[in-house]
């Protein structure tokens, strides 16, 4: 029995699906790239054999991560071939980090290729995914090389708002090394806004070279320091200029940041009239490779040799210098990538839109089906309390007939039994008619008891009605009768038309009278009973009141002013004795 359980669960294994299993290897080769090992992870991606690859899952991962590998290694992207293949399947069938890392790859891709509109595109792309993620390295990665993009073709506000949020990350995430890069290039962008804006530059720069003092990599000393000899040159402080470009200078690094610092040597030198020491770093710096820094260099060959008395010289730097910032204007992009910014962030909107309105109809649906529920179930209510109020009202008008036919018969019987009396008393001498009369009588006093029972246990269920009627709105047990449609009207009327005052008859007066005092089981009575005092006015005053008619509205009734209403109402209550504070609903309410 075990080796049965044994090769069913063997069975089972060999039939789950493996296509989209990835290969072992692929999984350390990406274990070794987050870790930094990326040699390794090279060296196992290139053992591995196609004939390895015989998943879509891992055609796309071996993709993705060479092309990974390599940008690591600052490989320059030629191809895109590997990385579309990784694309397109993480597009399709992906998680989002994969999804996310392939468009930044493919991003990288265009941007080594110098297609900067594509490049943007795909970094648009790439950035609502890394949010989605929440990866931060892809997130500080693309905000860095959008930021990049940005400041290389003039769009210096956009660069400066991508490496705020460098910035935020990597003090989110505690990264000295990101932060500091961010705040050096916040504050190139600050020195090249103008002189209004160097001292802010001045504070980034110091606060990026207090969290370099940690840093074991002189690259990233040096361009802190190159930035700062920008700083104090463009500032006119020439002697610290010299320094920080100096100290920049000593490190083997780029030969980019070298030239940059060699341009602000030959700047401070020329400007403190050492010509020939101003020449050499120049003339340095026209070897480089970036034409920001081949044209300040020919525009201060030009002032060196104006100051040198040779024109033609400078005629000759000025020219070149002219043809280079042409040249970068040229190079620049800032109209293609503004209306690239406009049309991804355009699409992302709709789609968030899109995302949204799916959940405001889901919303709206519920919403709608929840009123729905409510205005059903207060319908309901509403059906269940006039069945009860019809059923109280009939029960009433039921009871009130068996008690009046109850009165009524006892009333007869006690008139059959006095004469019944007064024969049995006339009669003298007919023994045998006095013993059938007494017979009668006896019969006549046992009904008359079980009448007399009878009419108490009525008016017991008729004191209970009372007492189930007082938790009800009288108005809402009248509210169908003709006299209380017509007082709703003349409210309506008067409060519409206030010049023709329209008023109850007294005809109309008692019909309210009797139909609250039938509805409510003796109401009127109960009050005469207990008010002997009141007067026709107060008793129709108090119809109004136990019928739940406002104090505006009987004023509407009675063609009066609110006022006189609530004096009318104080003095009831002051013929009451009723103490301070008790309204006069109350009090009718306990009648």
């Amino acid at each position: 029995m075990k080796n049965f359980w044994w090769i069913l669960f063997m069975l089972l294994i060999s039939c789950v699906s493996t296509t989209d299993r990835p290969i072992s290897p692929l999984l350390s080769a990406d274990s070794l790239i987050q870790i930094g090992h990326v040699d390794s992870a090279l060296t196992i991606l290139e053992d591995i054999t196609p004939s390895c690859l015989d998943t879509e899952l891992s055609k796309a991962w071996y993709a993705l991560l060479l092309t990974q590998a390599a940008d690591e290694k600052c490989v320059t992207h030629t191809n895109d071939s590997l990385i579309r293949i990784a694309v397109d399947y993480f597009d399709s069938f992906g998680d989002v980090l994969q999804q996310d890392k392939a468009h930044y790859y493919w991003g990288r891709f265009f941007q080594d290729r110098d297609d900067i509109e594509r490049a943007v595109r795909e970094f648009l792309t790439a950035i609502p995914l890394a949010e989605k993620a929440k990866d931060y390295e892809l997130n500080i990665l693309l905000r860095s090389n959008l930021g990049f993009l940005c400041r290389e073709n003039g769009l210096q506000e956009a660069a400066d708002s991508l490496y705020k949020q460098v910035m935020e990350l990597a003090e989110a995430h505690k990264d000295s090394l990101r932060l500091a890069t961010s705040l050096v290039n916040r504050a190139d962008i600050y020195i090249e806004n103008g002189e209004g804006y160097y001292d802010i530059a001045e504070g980034y720069l110091k606060r990026a070279l207090k969290l370099a003092e940690n840093f074991e990599n002189r690259y990233n000393k040096d361009i802190i320091y190159r930035s700062l000899g920008y700083l104090f040159e463009y500032q006119g402080k020439l002697q610290d200029a010299i320094f920080w470009a100096n100290k920049g200078i000593g490190f083997d690094g780029d030969t980019l940041q070298r030239q940059g610092c060699y341009l602000v040597l030959g700047s401070a030198y020329a400007q403190s009239g050492q010509y020939d020491s101003a020449r050499i770093y120049l003339n340095r710096c026209l070897y480089s490779e970036n034409y920001y820094t081949i044209a300040n260099a020919y525009m201060r060959l030009s002032e060196v040799a104006k100051a040198l008395g040779d024109s033609d010289e400078a005629l000759e730097y000025e020219l070149k210098y002219v043809a280079y910032k042409d040249s970068i204007k040229l190079l620049e992009r800032p109209v293609q990538l503004v209306s690239l910014f406009k049309d991804i962030t355009y699409s992302q909107s709709l789609e968030h839109y899109k995302s949204y309105l799916i959940l405001l109809r889901f919303a709206l649906i519920v919403i709608l089906l929840l009123l729905l529920f409510f205005v059903v179930s207060l319908l309901l209510k509403w059906k269940k309390k006039n069945e009860r109020v019809v059923e109280l009202v009939g029960n009433t008008k039921s009871l009130l007939c068996n008690i009046k036919d109850l009165e009524k018969e006892l009333v007869e019987k006690e008139e059959q039994i006095k004469k019944m009396n007064w024969n049995y008393q006339n009669l003298e001498y007919d023994m045998q008619q006095k013993c059938q009369l007494e017979s009668c009588m006896k019969e006549l006093l046992e009904q008359q008891r079980e009448m007399q029972n009878e009419l108490n246990i009525q008016l017991q269920k008729k004191d209970l009605e009372v007492v189930r009627l007082r938790t009800l709105n009288l108005r809402s047990l009248l509210s169908s009768t003709p006299v209380c449609i017509k007082l709703c009207e003349i409210c309506k009327s008067n409060k519409n038309s206030p010049d023709k005052i329209e008023k109850m008859t007294s005809e109309e007066w008692e019909i309210l009278i009797n139909e609250v005092d039938q509805v409510s089981m003796g109401f009127v009575r109960r009050l005469k009973k207990k008010y002997e005092w009141l007067l026709e006015d107060d008793l129709h005053f108090c119809c109004l009141v136990k019928l739940d008619f406002k104090y505006s509205e009987i004023a509407y009734i009675w063609g009066c002013t609110s006022v006189n209403v609530h004096k009318r109402s104080k003095s009831l209550l002051g013929k009451m004795k009723v103490n301070k504070g008790v309204k006069l609903i109350e009090v009718l309410n306990d009648v």
